[in-house]
């Protein structure tokens, strides 16, 4: 039987409402420390309804997840959109990073906790919309790759994909810095957000072709 576009609507408001609760329970506690019984008290709701909505634990912390991969994705559209070269929307990406990193740390925390496995999410509703958003960062990335080759402000030389890959993981291993390396840039007079815009500008000319003079 189908469900009314009235309880549909109904439907999806609840769920909205338990993600955000999840999302405030994650983000102060952590995940270890946030039960279903937590989440389901701010609620004000049993445990038994909670549960019709999500399976289990792993099911919401990836909703919460997927959240923040699509606030990420859709801020990389539209900062390499603003680009007209290639090697502009390479540098666009790291400024979306940076902005997401700022504006959104709570989320950034998850997506570094996330990122490494989506298996425990495997059965979910929410594991296709994951591998979509976090392919479209790919796209993204590779799509700029090739524009600059094109117009010549990224060498030819260099595997598309591989590249790609080679930057996201790059971001992500700069994202994630251990405490050491923190309190060494800290005692340099250098803010974590200053490495990171170098190491995304190292990063960049890496990839660029340096045979042809760009403004950038």
């Amino acid at each position: 039987m189908s469900i009314s576009p009235r309880r549909k609507r109904d439907r999806e408001r609840k769920t909205n409402e338990i993600v955000v609760a999840a999302e405030n329970e994650f983000f102060s506690k952590g995940y270890e420390k946030t039960t279903m019984e937590s989440i389901a008290a701010k609620l004000e709701l049993t445990k038994p309804a909670l549960y019709r909505y999500f399976k289990n634990k792993d099911d919401l912390y990836y909703a919460v997840v997927l959240r923040g991969t699509i606030i990420l994705a859709n801020m990389m559209d539209k900062e390499v959109a603003s680009q007209d070269t290639g090697i502009k929307k390479i540098y666009a990406t790291g400024l979306a990073y940076c902005k997401f990193y700022k504006e959104y740390p709570d989320y950034t925390k998850v997506l570094l906790e996330a990122k490494a496995d989506f298996s425990p999410v495997k059965d979910s509703i929410n594991l296709e919309k994951l591998i979509e958003y976090s392919t479209k960062q790919l796209t993204i990335m590779c799509n700029a790759i090739e524009t600059g080759k094109k117009d010549g402000t990224i060498r030819a030389d260099i595997d598309t994909f591989m590249t790609a890959l080679y930057l996201i993981e790059s971001t992500t291993a700069i994202l994630q810095l251990s405490k050491n390396t923190e309190f060494a840039i800290k005692s340099m007079g250098i803010n974590k957000e200053e490495f990171i815009r170098h190491s995304f500008k190292l990063m960049g000319n890496s990839i660029e072709n340096n045979d042809k003079e760009n403004n950038i």
